[in-house]
């Protein structure tokens, strides 16, 4: 009791309590800061990859990783939103190609987002994994159906696109989550 009385006598009443309605308001805003800081660090490396003219065999992005979170720990809706966002502004800003090509890259990573906000059953380092593997095969395959002369220039980008989240989801995954979920 003694240090309520010295918070009434000293009138600090209204300092504690903004510092507690502060640290509630971190802690409420701490999932939406990791999921922007992912989102702004998604387009800077996007930003370097068309700046610089970085070799787009390399399959290194934050799309997948960052679309596949925000499903996860924020559900479906905010999953496709950000899926959308970054696999836009990836394609513009990166300088990737244009054409048929977002046909199907487009909703498939906006899909991704959603999905990964719907399906249960999977801790998010399995289901990013899966997710991971699976948007890879079903772009490897839309690849060689439409453009088959680009199926070599994509199997580089592919295979290091999954080694690359297989990485990120393995050694951030738990760490992430664990802040998110």
């Amino acid at each position: 009791m003694d240090f309520i009385d010295f918070i009434k006598r000293r009138n600090l009443t209204r300092y504690v309590v903004m510092v507690l309605l502060g640290i509630a308001l971190i802690l409420i805003l701490q999932k939406l800061f990791v999921l922007a800081v992912l989102m702004g660090a998604s387009l800077a490396l996007s930003f370097l990859v068309g700046t610089y003219q970085m070799s787009k065999s390399f399959g290194i992005e934050l799309v997948v990783f960052t679309a596949i979170l925000a499903g996860f720990a924020f559900g479906p809706t905010m999953g496709a939103i950000v899926g959308f966002i970054l696999i836009v502004t990836h394609l513009v800003i990166g300088h990737f190609a244009a054409g048929a090509y977002i046909l199907w890259v487009v909703p498939m990573y906006t899909a991704l987002g959603f999905i990964a906000g719907t399906v249960s059953g999977f801790d998010f380092v399995t289901l990013g994994i899966f997710m991971t593997i699976g948007v890879n095969a079903i772009s490897i395959f839309i690849t060689a159906v439409t453009y088959v002369q680009n199926l070599g220039n994509y199997l580089p980008y592919s295979i290091t696109n999954i080694i690359f989240n297989v990485i990120l989801f393995t050694q951030l995954g738990p760490w992430i989550s664990a802040l998110l979920v």
